[in-house]
């Protein structure tokens, strides 16, 4: 038996998804280990080979790939503490970098500053040189600059050093030649180049993205040499892939390179577990959603392509690569209860994360949290989490619930669990407006796939709270992202600057740049063991009326001919009227950039649909308890999700309980178990064949008549 492994380090538990030859998966979690992810990663693999009844050095021996999906990046600046980094730059532009777009992010908070400076200024060194607009070598580079900043670095124990020269998009040579001589003289330091990391318009973006990359690179090596060491010291032969932010994975080798691809990892895996298991029903419109123990990520996916942007942040630095469109909020399981100043209740951003954790966890927490309100309210068991390995402490969650929320504003402790409640599902519904609303779609047009440990005890409140009609929730909900990364094809994402007026576009100078762009993608391609038969490009080009500063992203078919061309321009105008709300056809346009997306296929599992077993579910009837809905009390039955299978359906208030997650079916909604043994729930009062017809999907029988991939 072959096994493949997703990992997922969160921020309170590591996910793993097991799935072996045959199509079966097997779902595992352990304790995240903050200090050492390593090690628990590690801890997760024992456990997962004592489950199979083997020793780890057999069992890894049986994987052929492992997909990891790591927040070492993410934390490095979020903490501070990231690698040392020296930035060199041109002359006369030393604090571009720092003053950024010069533009305050909240602009009515006078008390508001930037964030800390990812370099402090005594380690940005201006070199003698310059490019102009053009490419052409306006000052030579001053080698001598270049020496006198690697003695500054010696002395200063500079570990990693960002090079971003005024328009070295158009000509990297003075880039190359200072890595070069920075990496001959100090061959341990981590060297970032602009023109390799972002070789395109926009000088902050490009600058910030560059020292990003340079700050999270060694603390990623570090890592990865460390995983490395231990897979191959267990006896793991296999391939180890990376996940990064823009949806697909990469080799580590290039990883190491191109760190900053890394710092939305995590998150990354869970729209594309959403096309997935999406398209068990056709569905092609669909709203991630994935509430862990300390954030909720949501992702819009139009078309069955998640929406990507180029406009991310990480800590309030710019990140400019194409990552996926994630909008995440300070609301999960652990996210904390607490009275602002005007003695209003507020839940989160701040989290108890997996070290105390919740005060039900009995791990030294003493603030009441999600999932302490959760727990009062009747939605989770005693029983505790992960198959009653963690026994919930229900009277200490009480307790706390009373303590610092219920007393202070004069409620009962159920009134004060509800509020709790009620609030962080409204955070969250904010969330989902921010990726749909916000973007010119309309979530009644969306089916939402819930994940996270959490998302199914809250899904059913955010639906109806926008109207959405659909929710889905797959049996691997609850390691949503450990999933979405075995899903997940390898991908490099290439853009180039390519300013012309639209109707000065020469159709055959571009091609010729995209040839370039093409080979080296195919070439990079290769050196990850992907045959020419599995790469697919996808082209598109940035597009804007001229005197916009902002580009909208407009996909394109080769080859570039003027019909073609023609085309793109309607796409753009269509585009924009959905983004912005209106569009200027007479208006003159321009392209900016040319970008490609190269794809190396992988293989996908395969979903085995069960056979029908009949619409009554009493056989999986574990008993019943008290649990509230709106204030009043409702004995609400309870199943064990292990025995739901194919056909049954029930209708709310009911509990399912699995042995990482709970999904609640509130009052109103009905839910039914799918051939793929997934949850379907909406509301009761319309049938679900109607609901699924309505958003252009299908119903799926025992009979199975078409795969996971939505392809009949």
């Amino acid at each position: 038996m072959k096994y493949k492994i997703g990992i997922d380090v969160g921020g309170t538990f590591t996910d793993f998804l097991v799935t072996d030859s045959q199509g079966a998966t097997q779902v595992y979690k352990t304790p995240t280990t903050p200090s050492q992810p390593a090690t628990g990663v590690l801890q997760g693999l024992r456990k997962i080979a004592a489950s199979l009844d083997r020793g780890l050095s057999d069992f890894l021996g049986r994987v052929s790939v492992i997909v990891h999906g790591t927040t070492i990046t993410t934390n490095a600046v979020l903490t501070g503490e990231g690698a040392k980094t020296a930035f060199l730059t041109t002359r006369g532009f030393r604090d571009v970098l720092n003053m950024r777009r010069g533009l305050r992010d909240r602009q009515y908070d006078s008390k508001y500053g930037p964030p800390p400076s990812l370099v402090p200024r005594a380690h940005i060194y201006p070199i003698t040189e310059r490019v102009n607009v053009e490419g052409a070598v306006v000052t030579p580079l001053n080698e001598a600059d270049v020496m006198d900043v690697i003695a500054h670095i010696r002395v200063h124990a500079i570990e990693a050093v960002a090079v971003s020269y005024l328009w070295s998009f158009l000509n990297p040579a003075h880039e190359r030649r200072t890595g070069q001589l920075i990496q001959d003289a100090l061959p341990e330091v981590y060297v970032s180049l602009s023109s390799e990391v972002l070789p395109q318009i926009r000088v902050y973006e490009r600058h910030s993205t560059t020292v990003l990359n340079a700050t999270v690179g060694p603390p990623l090596s570090r890592y990865l040499t460390q995983l490395e060491s231990q897979l191959d010291a267990s006896g793991f032969p296999g391939v180890l892939l990376i996940m990064q932010s823009n949806g697909g994975v990469m080799s580590p080798h290039l990883t190491r390179r191109f760190a900053a691809n890394t710092l939305l990892s995590g998150p990354a895996g869970g729209p594309m577990a959403g096309v997935f298991y999406a398209g068990t029903h056709a569905l092609r419109d669909v709203i991630t959603v994935d509430m862990g123990g300390t954030s909720f990520d949501a992702c819009l996916i139009h078309d069955r392509q998640p929406v990507t942007t180029t406009e991310g942040e990480v800590g309030g630095h710019r990140l400019a690569l194409p990552l996926l469109d994630i909008h995440t909020v300070g609301a999960g399981g652990g996210s904390v209860a607490w009275i602002d100043a005007g003695g209003i209740l507020q839940v989160g951003p701040k989290s108890a994360g997996a070290e105390p954790g919740p005060v039900c966890y009995g791990r030294g927490g003493v603030e009441p949290t999600v999932t302490d309100a959760n727990l009062v309210l009747g939605y989770l068991s005693s029983d505790g989490l992960l198959g009653g390995e963690m026994p919930l402490d229900y009277h200490g969650a009480q307790r706390a619930v009373t303590d610092k929320i219920a007393e202070p504003l004069g409620l009962s402790p159920i009134e004060a669990a509800e509020g709790i409640y009620r609030i962080v599902n409204a955070n969250m519904a904010a969330a989902l407006q921010g990726v749909s609303v916000e973007r010119g779609y309309d979530p009644r047009e969306f089916a939402l796939v819930v994940a996270g440990g959490a998302g199914p005890l809250h899904a059913g409140m955010i639906a109806r709270e926008l109207d959405i009609p659909l929710i889905m929730i797959p049996q691997e909900s609850s390691v949503f992202c450990a999933a979405g990364m075995l899903i997940s094809d390898l991908q490099h994402d290439y853009v180039q600057t390519f300013t012309r007026d639209w109707d000065a576009i020469v159709p055959d100078d571009i091609s010729g740049t995209l040839r370039e762009i093409e080979e080296q993608a195919r070439v990079t391609l290769a050196s990850e063991g992907i045959p020419a038969e599995k790469v697919r490009l996808r082209v598109t080009f940035d597009v804007r009326y001229v005197g916009q500063f902002h580009e909208v992203e407009v996909p394109v078919q080769p080859p570039l001919v003027a019909s073609e061309l023609e085309a793109a321009a309607a796409r753009f105008h269509h585009l924009h009227e959905a983004l912005y709300g209106y569009a200027m056809p007479e208006a003159p346009l321009e392209m900016i950039n040319l970008r490609v997306k190269a794809l190396g296929l992988t293989e996908k599992p395969r979903l085995t649909p069960s056979p029908l077993v009949g619409t009554d579910p009493a056989v999986a009837l574990k008993g019943k308890r008290r649990a509230y809905f709106s204030g009043t009390p409702y004995q609400v039955a309870v199943y064990n999700g292990d025995q739901f299978d194919c056909g049954m359906a029930l209708s709310g208030p009911a509990l399912i309980e699995q042995p990482n997650t709970t999904v609640l079916v509130p009052p109103g909604y009905r839910l039914v178990c799918d051939a793929y043994r997934n949850y379907v729930m909406h509301p009761a009062e319309r049938p679900l064949a109607e609901i699924l017809a309505e958003l252009g999907g299908r119903p799926v029988g025992a009979e199975g008549t078409w795969n996971a991939n939505g392809q009949d």
